[in-house]
């Protein structure tokens, strides 16, 4: 008796394992689609108040957030993101990112800033709404984000097909190298990804990123084109998420709804900058620094009101 049920107890955690690799593997299609430009010219009055019945937080402090400490390339971003580059000034919150210099090994050293919400970590299933008051940077080639974001799986690893939860919200200008169609144009992204692969390393060079590696992700996008005010004033950013959907929100207006690619896992939420001149173009002929500000952040269970 002992023999048989052995016998059948291992056949049974073999399947199990392969029946789990099996489905990992067969799951990694990419969706990596261009993004979609919505029609029109976002111009809107700024909403610069917001309330949360889950969350309400001014920066008189630091309560319950955490700063970034990370090398450059050690997620998928090029920049270092040292803790310096967070700070507050008249319960402002201050997020620092710039270009230093291209090294002799000519690698691009840029830098950025990031907080995370360590109060909790928050999900499809709580159908909150997440909003923050913010007024990016003016300079051209950097990125003011906010997101949930949670990294579960390795990112090396081109099996492991879910292995990236994240929904941002980025504001971005495009600079004098960036294509000719883009170039001095600020736009808003919302992005959902749910698999990222690292870049990093192409061909030995540890400042080179594997351009294949981008054509894996699963994400669906869209941008809308913003106007100047945008950089000159504090303006509403929301997004609202749901298990079959995420809403995005400019100042209490409606934008676009994804129904495609929509993370399932608890997450925390985060706020960051960073300087990025592959993807958006700056020139290098000079260092410099940007400030992305930001006035509030609200979490609610009532959605846009």
């Amino acid at each position: 008796m002992k023999f048989i049920l052995i016998f059948i107890f291992f056949p049974t955690i073999f399947m199990n394992d392969f029946i789990m690799e099996k489905t990992r593997t067969q799951n990694c299609k990419p969706t990596n689609d261009q993004s979609i430009t919505l029609p029109g010219i976002f111009n809107h009055k700024p909403v610069t108040e917001c309330s949360g019945d889950i969350l309400l937080k001014s920066f008189e402090n630091l309560k319950n957030w955490e700063k970034r400490k990370t090398e450059a390339r050690e997620l998928f971003e090029n920049a270092s993101f040292p803790q310096s580059n967070v700070n507050i000034n008249n319960n402002i919150l201050y997020l620092t990112a710039g270009f230093n210099k291209v090294t002799k090994e000519g690698c691009i050293d840029e830098k950025g800033a990031q907080v995370t919400y360590v109060g909790s970590k928050f999900s499809p299933k709580d159908e909150f709404t997440y909003s923050v008051i913010m007024k990016p940077t003016n300079k051209a080639g950097v990125v003011s984000a906010f997101f949930v974001h949670l990294i579960d799986d390795n990112t090396n690893n081109p099996s492991f097909c879910n292995n990236n939860n994240e929904i941002d919200i980025e504001v971005v200008r495009y600079g004098p190298e960036a294509h000719p169609s883009l170039r001095g144009k600020l736009f808003a992204y919302f992005t959902s990804w749910k698999r990222a692969l690292s870049p990093w390393g192409y061909k030995g060079n540890p400042c080179s990123a594997d351009p294949a590696a981008w054509d894996q992700r699963k994400r669906e996008s869209h941008g809308i084109l913003l106007h100047d005010r945008f950089t000159k004033e504090y303006h509403k950013y929301s997004f609202t998420w749901k298990k079959n959907e995420i809403k995005f929100y400019i100042d209490d207006t409606f934008i676009v709804k994804h129904t495609k690619v929509i993370p399932q896992k608890e997450s925390p939420l985060k706020l960051n900058t960073w300087a990025v001149q592959g993807w958006l173009g700056y020139s290098k002929n000079k260092p410099f620094n940007a400030v992305t500000k930001v006035k509030l952040i609200s979490i609610s269970s009532k959605g846009i009101q």
